[in-house]
């Protein structure tokens, strides 16, 4: 993996989360980008372990399981999302975008995570109160960071970038329905 690819990679993700459709110019959109673009899925991964940290400090019971669980659910989702994706792609007549929309929505996981992290963080040190509420803002903004990344990658509509971030957003509550219970 050549790290110059990975920075422009994050770069370009960083560009997206401030609505700089230029970001897409940094990334890597052949068919070896593709593939490389599931490294951000290791880099990503300790911020997530740090994250799920955060959240289970607290918890009662056996959290090796618990931890164990949620490493599942985000080795799973990693797998499950483009294999759904590669389905509307083809219902909605942009197959040719679908490399493009999956290295993308791949890099910009990362600072995703980061920022996750980083509010967690925050507010599990504020306590439940702000903490839910930041959490909320947080998942407000991560839906409509992936519409915005879904309309212009996928050159779809409003309606239809919707649709599918409405599918993303019910694999993944399936996933964790499934997987973590909840």
């Amino acid at each position: 993996m050549i790290s110059r690819e990975i920075v422009n990679a994050l770069y370009g993700a960083i560009r997206l989360m401030k609505f700089d459709v230029a970001g897409r110019g940094y990334f890597n959109y052949t068919a070896e980008g593709f593939w490389r673009s599931f490294v951000a899925a290791i880099l990503a991964f300790p911020i997530f372990l740090a994250l799920t940290f955060v959240h289970v400090w607290s918890f009662e019971g056996p959290i090796f399981q618990e931890v164990q669980l949620v490493v599942l659910r985000y080795a799973t989702g990693w797998l499950v999302y483009p294999l759904v994706v590669l389905v509307l792609v083809k219902v909605l007549n942009r197959t040719a975008n679908y490399v493009a929309y999956i290295i993308t929505i791949n890099w910009l996981a990362v600072p995703q995570w980061a920022l996750a992290c980083a509010v967690g963080a925050l507010g599990h040190a504020t306590g439940p109160d702000v903490g839910n509420l930041l959490a909320v803002f947080l998942l407000m903004l991560f839906v409509y960071y992936d519409f915005f990344v879904t309309r212009i990658v996928l050159d779809l509509t409003t309606g239809r970038a919707a649709l599918v971030v409405l599918i993303g957003m019910l694999v993944a509550m399936v996933l964790d329905i499934t997987i973590l219970g909840t």
